[in-house]
C-alpha cells in the first residue's frame, strides 16, 4: 500500500502550486499612465488608469507616480498619501462632483503635487479638504469650480501650505478656509496667482474658541468679484489672524477686507486699482487692519486707511 507521509505531502504541495503564497504587502510606489489598466498590478512596468484604484492599492503613506499626459478621474482620498503629477496629470470634474475629496484621519499627511485640476464650469469644489494632519499642494492649476478652488475645512488641528499654484476663475472663493471647531489651523499660502474668483481668500471661523493663522506672501490677487482677501468670524470666541507680506491686490472690488472679530497685519504690498483698497464691514464688533506703514496703497476708487500703523522694528 502506497504511504505518503505529511513531509511528503508538504514537499510537494508547492511544485503543484496548491500552497497560496502569504498576503503581500501593499506597495509603497505605484504608477498610472495613460495607457494603463486597473487589472494591472500598478508597476512602473504595467501602469494601472485612474488615481482612484492607484490610491486604493498603495500603501498608507505612500506616493503615486503620473507617467504621462492624461486625465486621471476623481479621486477620493483617506489616507496619508503623496501624488507627483509632474505638471501634466489632469482631473476633470463632474457636474455637481468636488474633484479631490480628502478625508482621512487625524495623523494623515497629503502632499499633491502638480496637477491640473479642471471644473470645466460644472464642478463643485477643486480641492476639498474635511480631515487630516496637513494638505500640502504645490507647482498646480486650479480653475473654473462653481465654488471654491480650495477649500479647507476642518474641525481639529490641521494645516495647510499652497505654493507656486494658479487658482483662477471660480465661483466661490479661490482658497476658502473655515474653521468649524476649536482648535487652532496653520495655512500658509505662498506664490500664487489667484485671478478672477469671486474672492481670492476667505478666512471663516465659526466655533468655540478656536484661531485661525493665515500666512500670505509673494502673491497676486487679482480680479475678484468681491474681495481679495477678507477674514472673519461667525460665532463664538474664535479669531481669524491674517499675515501678509510682499503681495498684489489689484482690480479687484475691494482689496483687503476685514470682518468682525478677525485680524489683518500687511507689509510690502500693493493694493491699487481696487473699488475699496482697505474696507471694514461695520457688522459685530469691527476688525482690525494693521499696517507696517511699507504698503502701496493708492490708485483705487476710494482708498480706505488701516486701522493703525506699526513701525518695524
Amino acid at each position: 500500500m502506497l504511504k505518503i507521509t505529511l513531509a511528503a505531502f508538504a514537499i510537494a504541495l508547492p511544485a503543484l502550486g496548491l500552497v497560496p503564497n502569504p498576503a503581500q504587502a501593499q506597495p509603497a510606489r505605484v504608477f498610472v499612465a495613460a495607457q494603463g489598466l486597473d487589472s494591472n498590478p500598478c508597476t512602473f512596468a504595467a501602469p494601472c488608469r485612474t488615481f482612484q484604484h492607484a490610491h486604493d492599492v498603495v500603501a498608507a503613506g505612500g506616493e503615486i507616480d503620473v507617467l504621462d499626459p492624461a486625465g486621471y478621474g476623481l479621486l477620493n482620498i483617506t489616507k496619508a498619501i503623496s501624488i507627483q503629477g509632474h505638471g501634466f496629470a489632469g482631473i476633470a470634474a463632474a457636474p455637481g462632483s468636488n474633484a479631490v475629496d480628502i478625508n482621512a484621519g487625524a495623523s494623515d499627511r497629503i502632499n499633491l503635487r502638480g496637477l491640473l485640476i479642471d471644473g470645466v464650469g460644472v464642478g463643485n469644489n477643486g480641492i476639498r479638504f474635511e480631515g487630516g494632519a496637513s494638505l500640502n499642494i504645490q507647482e498646480s492649476v486650479v480653475r473654473n469650480f462653481t465654488l471654491a478652488a480650495i477649500e479647507f475645512n476642518s474641525t481639529i488641528a490641521s494645516s495647510m501650505a499652497v505654493s507656486e499654484t494658479i487658482i483662477s476663475e471660480n465661483g466661490g472663493a479661490g482658497v476658502l478656509v473655515f474653521n468649524n471647531g476649536s482648535s487652532v489651523m496653520s495655512v500658509v499660502l505662498e506664490r500664487l496667482a489667484l485671478v478672477k474668483n469671486v474672492s481670492g481668500v476667505v478666512v471663516q471661523t465659526l466655533g468655540s474658541g478656536g484661531q485661525t493663522n493665515l500666512t500670505l506672501s509673494g502673491s497676486v490677487v487679482a480680479g475678484s468679484s468681491q474681495d481679495g482677501i477678507r477674514t472673519y468670524r461667525n460665532l463664538g470666541p474664535t479669531t481669524a489672524v491674517a499675515q501678509i507680506a510682499n503681495s498684489t491686490f489689484a482690480n479687484n472690488l475691494r482689496g483687503v477686507t476685514v470682518d468682525q472679530g478677525s485680524e489683518i497685519r500687511i507689509g510690502r504690498s500693493s493694493i491699487t486699482g481696487n473699488g475699496t483698497g482697505f474696507f471694514f464691514v461695520a457688522t459685530g464688533s469691527p476688525g482690525v487692519i494693521h499696517s507696517y506703514g511699507d504698503n502701496n496703497l493708492d490708485g483705487n476708487t476710494t482708498d480706505g486707511a488701516p486701522t493703525d500703523t506699526i513701525p518695524r522694528k
